[in-house]
């Protein structure tokens, strides 16, 4: 594909922004509910030709541009089609291509006409409608360059898109899919120019903060600039993640929708263990400003669901038809349930690294976990090989998605809401407890160092906080006056911040009882109602089902000594292991 010449492609998406932000999405910002209650519509367009001469055509777009509009539909959202099914694919989705039109001009605006009179229709009814326009195919530039989207008969160009397309939608959101450009080999290339993209991405986001809130927008590129195409799931992998997304994959919070954040976090992790430079990609967010938790997709309506209950080892998974069509893929956390949405199929294909299991619909809510066979894998070059090895290899939970939404500074959504789950879990995510090994300097000013252990039990708070109590027992040999050993009892209510993500900081703040004793060959005494405060702070890292925390702390004891009550700062350390 020729690069994009300056500012043709950036011209092209922010006019996307700009058209549908000014152009018909008036209207104040809704109460979060309402976007629970919104009403989805779609228009998808899947071209895999190019009007360039010598251009290789896409070899999955209509693949792509069918299993969008499946799922879209299994989602709850009134989709129009318009794809050219090449010959395989008119066989294998002839059910599905009943009423599907070629992406055609006249096509595309009896399309939207359509869309938009059942938009205003339900705006006029006082519902809410969001709109999602998604894209797979050729994008290019003319001799002039001007940046345009390829269609069967002719172009969607900057002036085309706004009066055929946005202009027209009468929708309160609108959110921007696109996944484009060509193809090459067994993972073709849908891509341009990285500097280009770099300067897209940029414009994007001035374009947010310019004024059009009501916008939000999603694209993927790679190290190269490009996104791919996978011949194993016939389908270009950033499609395919963002589909298994929204089908419930990336539903961290279980609360039955799909947040930009979500979609977000759920594609990063099915492609951090993919290798090769020429096959990983980036997805690049964009919400909508006036709204940056609106969902993209609402609770699915009745039909088929793979449920999945927690496990201790979690689980990669795939789901396949009979016919060798990729559905969705996720890789479950440990201690995680996964709930994904299935299109209608009498028969699925579950597979993991370590085998298949074929499983009837009517069997996927059995309490029977299916049996699994040995499967058949087949290798097919080297960056066949880095995707096959390294998507979905990567576990996704809530530790992934609050350490990478952190790091990425995006809105988080919300973890206090109820959650919506076919099968409670069975193995809780984390039990919040804590055995830790502890060493200090003596207590009473004594010489030598005290050992001992503690017992932590907390709870998750609000946002980072955490509270909940510590007791933890000390002993120090021979530390005191004639050979005394001294030993130091506590029980504390503590509190503090508890950074997200796998590697994270910590600091926390307790106080409560104190009990102290000197030990003698001959006799005991003490101060059984001693006070002590306490602050501590290190990091907690956590790869899976239990943790690590190390921190550095100080104690403050306040006991009788002598008759007096005296107060005296103890530091020392802590390691301890976490579940």
């Amino acid at each position: 594909m020729r690069p994009a010449s300056d500012g043709a492609l950036l011209r092209l998406c922010a006019l996307w922004l700009a058209c549908a932000a000014t152009g018909s999405l008036a209207g104040s910002a809704e109460a979060p509910s309402s976007a629970r209650l919104s009403v989805r519509r779609a228009l998808v367009v899947a071209f895999n030709g190019s009007d360039a001469p010598g251009m290789e055509p896409l070899r999955y777009a209509d693949d792509d541009g069918v299993r969008w509009a499946e799922t879209l539909r299994r989602l709850g959202v009134d989709v129009v089609l318009l794809t050219v099914p090449d010959a395989d694919t008119a066989k294998v989705e002839r059910p599905l291509l009943t009423d599907v039109r070629a992406p055609t001009l006249e096509a595309l605006d009896e399309a939207v006409a359509t869309l938009a009179r059942r938009n205003s229709a339900d705006r006029a009814a006082g519902q809410e409608v969001d709109f999602l326009f998604i894209y797979v195919g050729h994008g290019r530039t003319d001799e002039s360059s001007r940046a345009y989207l390829t269609l069967a008969d002719g172009r969607l160009d900057q002036e085309s898109l706004y009066s055929r397309v946005v202009e027209r939608l009468d929708a309160d959101y609108v959110h921007l899919l696109v996944d484009a450009c060509h193809a090459a080999g067994v993972v073709g290339s849908r891509g341009g120019d990285p500097l280009v993209l770099t300067r897209l991405r940029r414009a994007l986001e001035q374009e947010q903060l310019a004024g059009h809130p009501r916008v939000g927008a999603i694209f993927a590129e790679s190290n190269e600039g490009e996104t791919h195409e996978w011949s194993r799931i016939r389908a270009g992998v950033f499609s395919h993640a963002a589909r298994s997304a929204l089908l419930g994959g990336a539903d961290v919070n279980h609360d039955g929708f799909v947040e930009y954040s979500e979609l977000d976090a759920f594609v990063a992790a099915a492609i951090r263990g993919v290798k090769s430079p020429q096959a990983r990609l980036a997805v690049r967010t964009f919400p909508p400003t006036l709204s940056p938790s609106r969902p993209l997709i609402g609770h699915p309506p009745e039909g088929p669901r793979l449920n999945l209950p927690a496990s201790p080892g979690g689980a990669r998974i795939s789901v396949e038809d009979a016919s060798g069509v990729r559905l969705a893929d996720a890789h479950q956390a440990a201690g995680e349930t996964l709930e994904l949405a299935l299109p209608e199929r009498e028969v699925y294909w579950l597979r993991t690294p370590r085998g298949e299991a074929r499983v009837r619909r009517a069997d996927l809510s059995a309490d029977t976990p299916p049996h699994f066979t040995t499967p058949e894998v087949a290798q097919r070059g080297a960056t066949e090989e880095s995707l096959l090895q390294g998507l979905f290899a990567l576990p996704f939970g809530r530790d992934f998605y609050e350490g990478y939404v952190t790091s990425s500074g995006i809105t988080a959504v919300d973890f206090s809401g109820p959650v919506l789950s076919a099968e409670p879990s069975r193995v809780p995510r984390s039990l919040g407890l804590e055995v830790g090994f502890t060493l200090s300097t003596a207590p009473l000013g004594g010489t030598g160092v005290a050992r001992g252990l503690a017992l932590s039990w907390r709870l998750p708070g609000p946002g980072l906080v955490r509270w909940g109590v510590r007791v933890s027992y000390a002993m120090a040999p021979n530390a005191w006056m004639d050979n005394a050993s001294l030993q130091r009892v506590s029980a504390l209510a503590v509190g503090g911040l508890s950074g997200r993500g796998n590697l994270a900081p910590f600091a926390e703040v307790g106080a409560g009882w104190l009990m102290l004793v000197v030990d003698r060959s001959n006799s005991r005494q003490g101060d059984a109602a001693g006070f002590t405060a306490r602050s501590a702070a290190g990091l907690r890292w956590r790869p899976g089902d239990f943790g690590l925390r190390a921190g550095l702390s100080v104690d403050l004891d306040a006991a009788r000594e002598d008759g007096r009550r005296r107060a005296r700062l103890s530091p020392g350390l802590e390691l301890g292991l976490e579940r």
